[in-house]
């Protein structure tokens, strides 16, 4: 059996070292040192920062042995499987259609993508543009959509399979990615054609603002040298360019009620547990301003957590996972007041006006 190696650490925002325990709990995945996902003998703490209330792991597995705590069957590592065409009415069928020509006219009358097809060059009746514009002002906090720049640079640090990534090449992104997991990234690579980099984004050494966007979609929390890695990334970012980052909400509806629990916790691969004032902290200590910052309701996590309990004594309440529609009604609320699962904040360099 493998030995574990545990750090202790000073808080990644200030530096103090003075915390409180929050969350004491064994690993959420499968790891080497104890293959059994039950009866797990390594126990590890979510503490808080008294300081400026940061919340971290401490102490936290060494870099080298990370790695270990990824389950084989980890999301974003996996490669991409042809989905088996699911059996639906025809009101379905329409129904899907309709919203990916919805979407499809969103990116081109909205965010300046490039047409397709040529039927999409076709303008569209006053009435039309009016039906559009509601579905933009609807949905346009659920569409993750980055408004296109021509032949832009795109990076996704984190990329994974590089799923993501081949979406946005689609779209006439160049595209380019990062990912610490070798077999992820080489999938990447030799499979879908893409430019990914295997490691860490402080090794890839890319040219000074060199991208017109960098996106971190649920990465940051997992870096040993945060505040480091966004000083990096403002570097190769253009002076307009944008940053996109979404992290889990420590301070979420969800996470306080579940605790340990809480399915967006997963410990110990989530090095850090960010509020939305922590993480505009950080990011202000990088030097970056917010632009924007809305909270992602479309994949509540809210489900998994309740799929946690099933083992345990709150059992019963598992059952409520059944319940997907009033699910999503209950996160469209806490979107509404900040309690959502999902932090997605849009961010820009500073300029000497900020400073």
């Amino acid at each position: 059996m493998l030995e574990q190696k545990l750090e202790h650490i000073s808080c990644y925002l200030c530096g103090k070292d003075t915390y409180e325990t929050i969350i004491t709990s064994h690993s959420t995945t499968s790891t080497p040192f104890k293959t059994s996902v039950k009866d797990r003998d390594e126990v590890f703490k979510l503490v808080k920062c008294k300081s400026c209330g940061l919340h971290y792991i401490n102490p936290r597995p060494i870099k080298q042995q990370i790695g270990y705590y990824y389950s084989e069957d980890y999301y974003a590592h996996n490669p991409l499987k042809k989905k088996k065409p699911k059996e639906r009415n025809r009101f379905v069928e329409k129904w899907m259609d309709f919203k990916k020509n919805v979407r499809a006219l969103i990116l081109i009358n909205f965010y300046n993508y490039p047409y397709k097809q040529e039927k999409d060059r076709k303008s569209l009746s006053a009435y039309k543009k009016i039906i559009l514009l509601f579905f933009y002002i609807t949905y346009r906090s659920r569409l993750d959509i980055i408004p296109f720049s021509g032949e832009g640079k795109i990076l996704d640090i984190g990329c994974g399979n590089g799923r993501y990534l081949l979406t946005l090449k689609k779209q006439g992104w160049q595209t380019y990615g990062i990912e610490q997991s070798p077999k992820s990234s080489k999938y990447a690579r030799d499979v879908l054609h893409l430019e990914v980099n295997t490691g860490d984004l402080l090794d890839s050494k890319y040219q000074a603002e060199f991208f017109d966007v960098i996106t971190m979609w649920h990465s940051l929390e997992h870096l040993y040298e945060p505040i480091l890695t966004l000083k990096e990334a403002k570097r190769i970012l253009k002076d307009d360019g944008l940053l996109i980052i979404a992290v889990p909400n420590v301070d979420s509806f969800a996470a306080k009620v579940f605790k340990k629990y809480w399915y967006q916790l997963e410990i110990p691969i989530h090095l850090i547990a960010f509020t939305p004032d922590s993480i505009t902290r950080m990011l202000d200590a990088a030097g970056f301003k917010a632009k924007k910052i809305y909270y992602d309701r479309r994949n509540s996590p809210l489900k998994q957590s309740l799929l946690n309990l099933k083992d345990g004594k709150y059992r019963l309440l598992s059952r409520l996972s059944r319940f997907k529609v009033l699910i999503r009604m209950f996160n469209f609320i806490l979107a509404m007041l900040g309690y959502c699962e999902i932090i997605v904040i849009h961010v820009q360099k500073k300029t000497s006006c900020d400073v």
